[in-house]
């Protein structure tokens, strides 16, 4: 859920002093990283390290291939070797963060980013992204100084705006994160994540007409938004519109078949349908993963 600040050759940029046929692989792979090409890239870089196991540079720049090809616990260690190595290379502990971030150590992360913000205390995406772990840890206190620095240095960026909302209405302070998604969505009408949010904000107060307009806008932006799907079909329980909201559990549950509370919900919602068989499916499913058990529904499946 976070923008990625892509590193381009002015933050690979490393002084050394290593070998001249590591350096020239290095910059081999590097000319190929520029252009894409990761699977050469990735070549090249792999025989630099061969001829100097030294050379910092080069694991940071492996690292950077493994990162943009999604192999997260590949780079962490690369970027680990490269910190090791002190090879100096600019925004190491930031995209490291980023992908402790991706396989959710959000501690790690948090560690990596607390360096970042002592490093580079003029950019507004370290706040942002050491908020945002503070977010995966529930610290919602502590996420709101880091996204205030982030929206104080960069005010027209809405995403700032949108997790900023996120917090305050993690505690309660729904008043306040309905100004920060309406300020995200005002700059930026078509800015999905905006409506998903504010739409699960108004959810929270008991705002389902509100909150079921705010989801429709954010599918037809993109219809894929999986959470903008489920609170959507929560609006739709609560509006009694039960064939939309089973549509929408059917929708989330292609990705999520494990999820208790969709489970849940869909259960609820095929009760006012009048479909015992598919109820009682889905609520032991939920109880299975997780969810609560309801004597009631216990004792309505066990009738025959």
């Amino acid at each position: 859920m976070r923008n990625i600040i892509f590193l381009y050759a002015s933050v690979l940029f490393c002084l050394s002093a290593y070998s001249q046929t590591s350096d020239q692989l290095y910059e081999e792979g590097l000319k190929s990283y520029n252009a894409n090409k990761f699977i050469r890239a990735l070549g090249s870089v792999e025989r630099s390290i061969i001829a100097d196991s030294s050379n910092g540079k080069a694991y940071y720049l492996r690292g950077l291939i493994y990162f943009h090809t999604d192999r997260y616990k590949q780079a962490i260690s690369d970027f680990d070797k490269a910190i090791a190595l002190n090879a100096p290379c600019d925004h190491v502990h930031y995209v490291r963060g980023i992908s402790k971030d991706r396989v959710q150590d959000f501690k790690g992360a948090l560690a990596d980013y607390e360096i970042e913000v002592r490093l580079f205390p003029q950019e507004s995406e370290n706040y942002f992204n050491r908020g945002n772990a503070r977010l995966e840890l529930n610290d919602w206190h502590g996420a709101i100084p880091d996204l205030d620095t982030a929206i104080a240095l960069n005010p027209n960026f809405p995403r700032y705006w949108t997790e900023r909302g996120i917090a305050k209405s993690s505690l309660n302070q729904f008043s306040e994160a309905a100004k920060d998604m309406d300020k995200a969505i005002a700059l930026d009408s078509s800015f999905a994540d905006g409506y998903t949010n504010r739409g699960r904000s108004r959810l929270l107060t008991k705002d389902y007409e509100g909150a079921l307009q705010d989801l429709n806008r954010s599918i037809t932006l993109d219809s894929s938004r999986v959470q903008a799907h489920y609170n959507r079909a929560q609006a739709e329980y609560w509006l009694k519109d039960y064939k939309d909201a089973l549509a929408d559990c059917n929708f989330v549950l292609i990705s999520m078949p494990s999820n208790a509370e969709v489970l849940a919900l869909r259960s609820s919602v095929q009760l006012t349908l009048g479909k015992k068989k598919e109820t009682c499916s889905d609520y032991w499913k939920s109880v299975l993963f997780g969810a609560k058990h309801l004597p009631a529904v216990e004792n309505y499946c066990k009738l025959k």
